[in-house]
C-alpha cells in the first residue's frame, strides 16, 4: 500500500464520520423528549465503553473497576456544580482529571495480568464503593446528591454528549492506527516480548489507565447532569462495571467501532429489561456475556465480517485478540493470535 494510500484511509473516512456527527446534531429538532434522553445516554455510555476499550482491548488488561473512575468524576463534577458558579463542562472536566489521578494510584494492580488483574480491580471499585457509600459529607450517602439544571436543558446535555462521544470515536481511531496503539498491541499480544524489544509495558499501562479513567471520569460528571441526581451505588455499583465490559463484548473487544454498537445495543436492552425484568436483568447480561464470549468473541463486529466474508466481500484482515476470549482459552494470546480464531477485525 502506498503513503497516500495510507494517509488517504483517514481522509476518506472522516468525511462521512463528520457528515453523521452534523446528522445526528440537527436530530433534537425532530424527536421527542423520550427519544432524546435514549439518545444522550447512548453518546455518554458510547464515550465510556470506548475509554474501557483502550485498556481493555488494546492494552488487554480487562478492568471490572471503571466504576470507580465514572463515580469520582460524577462526585467531584456534582460538587463543583453545588459549591462553585463553575460551568458544567470545566466541572466535568475537573472530575475526569480527577479520575484520571485516581486511576494512577492503582499502578500496582497493573503488575498483575489476565485474570489476576480483573480481580484486583473489582477489590478496587467495591473498595472505592463503600468508601464514597460512608463518605457522606462528600456524597450525601445513600440519599445522593442533587444536581443543578444545566442551563439548555436536555438539548445542550444531548449536544454535550455527541461532542463526547465523537471525540471519543476519533481519539479510538487515532490509538488505534498510530505507533503507540501498535505499542499497546504488542504488550497485549506479549508483555515480555514487547519489553524485549522497548516497549515499557509499565509507562504504556500507566498512560492508557490514566486516559481511559479521565474519560470516564467526565463521562460520569455529564451522566450526573444529565439526571440531576446521583448516589453512590449507582455510580459505583459493580453492575456499572460490568456495564463496561458488556457493551464492549456484545460490539467486539478491541475494535474501534465495535464498542459504539454494543454501547447502543446495550442501551435499548437495559431499557427493556428494567422495564420487563427488573429482578433478573443483572443475571440476564451475565448469561449475555458468557453466551458471546463462548460463540463470537468479536461481538457484532466478528458476526458482521464473518457474514461479509461468506458473502464474498471480506479480505483477509489482522487478527485482533479478545482478552476475554484468550482468558477462557488459557493462553496469553489465546486461538485467535495463533490465527485460527474466527473473530478478525482491521
Amino acid at each position: 500500500m502506498t503513503p497516500r494510500a495510507v494517509a488517504g484511509v483517514p481522509l476518506r473516512a472522516a468525511a462521512p464520520f463528520g457528515a453523521v456527527v452534523v446528522a445526528l446534531a440537527v436530530l433534537p429538532l425532530l424527536l421527542d423528549v423520550y427519544v432524546l434522553n435514549l439518545f444522550t445516554l447512548a453518546f455518554v455510555m458510547i464515550a465510556g465503553a470506548l475509554a474501557w476499550n483502550w485498556m481493555g482491548g488494546y492494552v488487554g488488561q480487562v478492568s471490572f473497576g471503571h466504576a470507580a473512575m465514572f463515580g469520582i468524576g460524577g462526585f467531584v463534577a456534582a460538587r463543583l456544580l453545588l459549591a462553585t458558579p463553575l460551568p458544567a463542562p470545566l466541572a466535568w472536566l475537573a472530575g475526569g482529571l480527577a479520575a484520571g489521578i485516581f486511576a494512577l494510584g492503582a499502578h500496582p494492580t497493573l503488575r498483575l495480568r489476565g485474570p489476576y488483574f480483573s480481580i484486583a480491580t473489582i477489590g478496587v471499585g467495591e473498595a472505592s464503593r463503600l468508601v464514597f457509600t460512608y463518605w457522606e459529607r462528600f456524597t450525601g450517602g445513600a440519599s445522593g446528591l442533587s444536581l443543578p439544571i444545566v442551563a439548555g436543558g436536555k438539548e445542550a446535555l444531548y449536544l454535550w454528549a455527541l461532542a463526547l462521544a465523537a471525540a471519543a470515536v476519533a481519539a479510538s481511531w487515532t490509538i488505534r492506527r498510530s505507533g503507540l496503539g501498535l505499542q499497546l498491541l504488542a504488550i497485549k499480544a506479549d508483555v515480555d516480548a514487547a519489553a524485549d524489544v522497548g516497549v515499557s509495558a509499565t509507562f504504556h499501562q500507566d498512560l492508557v489507565f490514566a486516559i481511559s479513567g479521565a474519560v470516564v471520569g467526565v463521562t460520569g460528571g455529564l451522566y450526573a447532569s444529565y439526571f440531576s441526581y446521583i448516589e453512590p451505588n449507582d455510580m459505583f455499583g459493580f453492575d456499572r462495571s460490568i456495564s463496561f465490559v458488556l457493551m464492549c463484548v456484545i460490539g467486539g473487544v478491541g475494535t474501534v467501532l465495535g464498542p459504539v454498537l454494543g454501547a447502543i445495543v446495550f442501551v435499548l436492552l437495559r431499557q427493556f429489561l428494567l422495564a420487563s425484568y427488573p429482578q433478573l436483568y443483572l443475571g440476564l447480561y451475565g448469561l449475555l456475556l458468557i453466551l458471546i464470549i463462548l460463540f463470537e468473541p468479536l461481538g457484532l463486529t466478528g458476526l458482521a465480517l464473518r457474514l461479509a466474508r461468506r458473502l464474498g466481500h471480506g479480505g483477509r484482515a489482522g487478527p485482533v485478540i479478545s482478552p476475554l476470549a484468550s482468558s477462557a482459552a488459557g493462553s496469553p494470546a489465546g486461538p485467535e493470535a495463533r490465527g485460527g480464531g474466527k473473530g478478525r477485525a482491521p
